[in-house]
């Protein structure tokens, strides 16, 4: 079980309820435990939700520049101000596209990732003293993902996570399509072991929901889609070398809160199209398997004002012609030996 402690995440972290649950359930002492989930699919938000840390970024500014007109001069571009004149943070478009704004959001992505593993490490530390024989992470959502737009909605990135995460936990809903939306998964993972090839990476959910709400069924379409879809996603998983996949749902049949059907098994137990698949795949990606070792680097900017997307970008053409080569590719913060 990759069990979920609730309520809050370690942004806010109510650790005597979490410490009361770990304590009074006896989880150390489980094997059924193998991971703690301590927050569920969070993002950083829009600029908005964002303004919670304005007075942090503020004192960030102060730090590095000693005053904001330092700053601006050194990144050549005036900082968003609220409506009192103060400093705000980057504007949401800001984040989704380089452009003048470009040195400015890299020093605000940089301030936020010290803000997330400041709080993340304490809570994993927090976790650790009350039972070290687990892991801690939690379900990723699109961190890693280099085809959302971060415009819309500022997500975690692992550079922020590598003191306060025992494995990197992606989902896999923005691979949803065929075998050219699924294949960017690759680049999630080899991404992951650039920040940190010491860590697992474990796809937390993936999956699809087969429900036409026209037919008020699964379709046979749908399902065979699904089917499709769970070949090519676990095809990806071990060509990435990630270490797991999780799917997302077990029992199929409509859920009325969401609306769907990602069962992986009709309602009476028998198979789906992707409970086929699943038979298919489960030995190989669940035996003991050696990470691929890269065989050509790739050079990024690891401050690309538009985070994982802009990266992506990037280096993505040089990064697909080392894998039609046949060969490995492996990524590495320009700089960095």
């Amino acid at each position: 079980v990759n069990l979920s402690l609730r309520p809050g995440t370690p942004m806010d972290f109510e650790w005597d309820k979490i410490r009361e649950m770990i304590v009074q359930n006896r989880l150390a002492h489980s094997d059924t435990v193998f991971a703690y989930d301590l927050a569920w699919e969070p993002f950083l938000g829009r600029q908005r939700e964002r303004m919670r840390w304005d007075p942090r970024w503020r004192q960030w500014i102060q730090r590095h520049y000693v005053t904001v007109e330092g700053a601006e001069q050194a990144w050549g571009f005036a900082a968003p101000r609220n409506k009192e004149g103060q400093v705000t943070n980057p504007l949401d478009a800001h984040c989704g596209a380089d452009g003048a704004w470009g040195k400015m959001v890299a020093d605000y992505r940089r301030f936020i990732d010290e803000v997330v593993d400041e709080h993340y490490t304490r809570a994993r530390e927090l976790v650790r003293s009350a039972d070290p024989h687990h892991l801690v992470s939690f379900r990723m959502t699109v961190a890693g993902d280099p085809t959302f737009n971060q415009a819309h909605n500022m997500p975690y990135d692992f550079r922020g996570l590598v003191r306060g995460v025992d494995l990197f936990e992606p989902e896999g809903y923005g691979r949803i399509g065929d075998w050219q939306r699924v294949r960017p998964g690759m680049f999630t993972v080899a991404y992951a072991r650039a920040i940190d090839p010491s860590k697992p990476v474990m796809w937390a959910e993936y999956g699809v929901s087969s429900w036409d709400m026209n037919l008020m069924q699964a379709s046979p379409s749908g399902l065979n889609f699904q089917g499709r879809f769970y070949e090519d996603f676990l095809q990806m998983v071990l060509h990435s070398g990630a270490n797991g996949a999780v799917c997302w749902w077990y029992p199929g049949g409509f859920r009325t809160n969401e609306r769907s059907d990602y069962g992986i098994l009709n309602p009476d137990g028998t198979d789906r199209p992707a409970t086929v698949v699943l038979r298919k795949y489960a030995e190989q990606v669940t035996r003991p398997r050696d990470i691929p070792q890269p065989q050509v680097w790739i050079e990024f900017n690891a401050d690309h004002p538009a985070g994982m997307e802009g990266i992506y970008k990037q280096v993505s053409s040089p990064f697909w012609q080392t894998v039609e080569s046949g060969q490995v590719p492996g990524l590495r913060p320009r700089g960095k030996k």
